[in-house]
């Protein structure tokens, strides 16, 4: 049996047989359910981390691999066409050696003419070409009228995961790893040595002081303060060296009343670096930022020079990926919607959808249920809770109307501006649509994704085709099994318009204040509990969770476990039949340890502290077993005596 063979056919689901029953379910949970799979399943090498997700997440990708060879062999459709042509392109290394920087010259010329009064159109060029620069920009639903899509506009610049990496003292081995690599790819390029470390050192010293100015993640999870809205005009008069009024006119944005600002302190530093900045400083920063935003795509002692740094030191990955991984995940970001397409007709059936439905209505039932008892919320809060839960919605599977990228040039020879052209069509598509009425039908995922999310702005839930496989959706299990691991995952995301950031949207997605002032501080004083809880726990010695971070990804787990518990109790009373015990665990052990044999992970010490400075998520280790033991039938269940935690049921 061939590698791809082994993955698709291997069972990634539920086993009692990833458990290690020796160990104490109160005080372990995790290694209770998941001990002997840590042990039997070793991290590969060309992984950082690895677990439930990213073994379903394989398997997709072999799929999609499959999908994209046999499109670029014998396409059926245009659609399957142009993903052969990208996929040809992307797998044509020869090709790519004998051009080796040739893709970005232009850019790295246009740059070279650089001067304080073409920064705008430089910047724009730029943004054209997916190219990063001090600021981000987009368009989405306006977070105070969310039928309309809005300008935003955001701090950004940062090549490195987070602000702290350039600030926190105990990164700076890795800063320093930076520097060199910045070094040896500006030497790859051309420069000797002295030049290369000099720009090194200019861009270092250019991203170090947009740290300086950026919000950190955990104050940019306060919807309100993120949302700061100025006529653009204020905007051009307020940050006159980014010359935003010509930046808009160059990418199409003129017409544009008003933008939605992040961090406008952020702007304002920024504003003043860009003015005292010598401008070859900035053209060595716009330089790097060709550079490493190419790498991917370039020539291999480039990509390899890119994975040293960015997946082994940062990472601590031993081994690069296969080049189709990278590659599939390149088209997927690109062009997704049409490789969802290919995804969905094959390999994805409409019965799963309606098994997921039910499933999503059970809940659904029970959430309702809840919010009606709720016993620490009033009545005036309470009832507009269940106003905005009465017009929420679950999108299931994939999107009945895909974009359609045939407008999109691909060619079999320009892999870089294959990528380049699908990122101008998105960026066009996103600026176009500014003023304009939102589509309640748009996806933020693609098809084949292993994931979900709730959009507040929309009070609903997204569950793509990808994810409604084993380990989270297996039909061929109990509902316990499921409701513990997809009905958890459900459950997760409904709470989500309840958590530290959806409870600040009303029915309409609009963000406005239902709160009675005394709800709101019992919930705050709960949300402090959450907080208090997740930061107690060690990931690695000196590192704990951020629980401020983490808040709204807490709420949420520990509001699915209670939900989905209560879901399969009343399945279990309408079908006493399904009440046994199977391999010597009853209906509810199953639940508790298929939620968490989901979050089992292996994980590298560098991986894991880069996502505990940038991930909303705590690790897989922790969510694992804090939700189930704040559930009160948790140590009942299994008949354990319970430590004396305190408990706190939000939702």
């Amino acid at each position: 049996m061939d590698e791809a063979e082994d993955i698709l056919k291997r069972n990634i689901g539920f086993s009692e047989k990833y458990m290690d029953r020796s160990r104490d379910p109160s005080s372990d949970f995790y290694g209770y359910c998941n001990g002997k799979w840590m042990e039997e399943n070793s991290m590969p090498e060309d992984k950082s981390r690895y677990g439930a997700f990213d073994m379903l997440y394989e398997k997709n990708m072999y799929i999609l691999k499959s999908i994209l060879e046999n499109a670029e062999k014998n396409p059926k459709n245009h659609i399957e066409k142009q993903l052969g042509i990208f996929y040809r392109s992307a797998m044509d290394t020869e090709s790519i050696e004998k051009v080796k920087f040739a893709p970005v010259e232009g850019l790295m010329h246009r740059i070279g003419e650089l001067t304080p009064a073409n920064i705008p159109e430089i910047f724009a060029e730029l943004t054209m070409k997916s190219v990063q620069i001090p600021f981000d920009i987009g368009s989405a639903e306006d977070a105070k009228n969310a039928d309309i899509y809005s300008l935003y506009i955001g701090q950004d610049g940062l090549s490195l995961p987070d602000r702290d990496y350039y600030l926190n003292e105990q990164m700076k081995p890795i800063l320093e790893a930076y520097k060199k690599h910045i070094s040896n790819m500006f030497e790859l390029y051309g420069y000797d040595a002295s030049k290369a470390q000099k720009a090194a050192e200019t861009v270092v010293s250019i991203e170090t002081e947009l740290a300086k100015y950026s919000r950190s993640k955990t104050d940019l999870r306060d919807v309100e303060k993120a949302y700061n809205k100025f006529p653009v005009r204020e905007l051009y008069n307020q940050y006159p060296e980014f010359g935003l009024e010509r930046y808009l006119r160059f990418i199409g944005a003129s017409n544009i009343e008003y933008a939605i600002v992040d961090a406008p302190e952020f702007f304002n530093s920024t504003d003043e670096m860009l003015k005292n900045r010598p401008v070859e400083d900035i053209a060595e920063y716009l330089r790097w930022k060709v550079l490493t935003g190419s790498a991917p795509f370039l020539h291999e002692a480039v990509v390899n020079e890119n994975f040293n740094f960015f997946r082994k030191i940062l990472l601590g990955q031993e081994k690069i990926a296969p080049r189709w991984k990278t590659v599939v995940n390149v088209i997927d970001a690109s062009i997704g919607d049409s490789l969802g397409k290919a995804y969905v007709d094959k390999y994805f059936g409409k019965d799963a959808v309606e098994k997921i439905t039910v499933l999503v209505n059970d809940l659904k039932d029970i959430f309702r249920e809840r919010l009606e008892k709720n016993p620490w919320m009033g009545r005036e809060t309470r009832e507009k809770a269940l106003l905005k839960f009465a017009t929420f919605r679950a999108k299931i599977g994939y999107p009945e109307h895909l974009k359609d990228y045939s407008s999109v040039v691909i060619k079999p020879d320009d892999y870089i501006g294959n990528v380049e052209r699908s990122a101008l069509f998105e960026i066009k598509r996103q600026i176009g649509r500014i003023g304009g009425q939102v589509d309640r039908e748009e996806w933020f995922m693609t098809p084949p994704t292993v994931n979900a999310y709730f959009n507040p702005m929309g009070n609903e839930i997204v569950f793509p085709a990808g994810i409604m496989q084993p380990p989270f959706f297996d039909p061929a299990m109990d509902d316990a099994v499921n409701y513990g691991g997809i009905g958890g995952v459900i459950s997760h995301e409904i709470t989500h318009g309840y958590d530290d950031q959806g409870s600040h949207f009303d029915e309409h997605g609009n963000m406005v204040n239902w709160w009675t002032e005394e709800d709101r501080k019992r919930f705050d004083d709960m949300a402090e509990k959450v907080v208090n809880l997740y930061s107690s726990v060690e990931i690695l010695p000196g590192l704990k969770v951020n629980g401020k971070l983490t808040l709204g990804e807490n709420i949420a787990d520990l509001g699915a476990v209670l939900i989905a518990y209560e879901a399969l109790q009343k399945r279990l009373r309408a079908e006493p039949e399904k009440n046994k015990i199977i391999d010597g665990l009853t209906p509810e052990q199953r639940f508790f340890i298929s939620w968490s044999q989901v979050w089992r992970t292996r994980i590298r010490d560098n991986e894991a502290r880069r996502l505990a400075t940038i991930d909303p998520h705590s690790p897989g280790s922790v969510r694992s077993q804090l939700p189930p033991w704040n559930h009160p039938k948790f140590h009942s269940d299994f008949g354990i005596s319970a430590p004396g935690r305190e408990q706190i049921i939000m939702w």
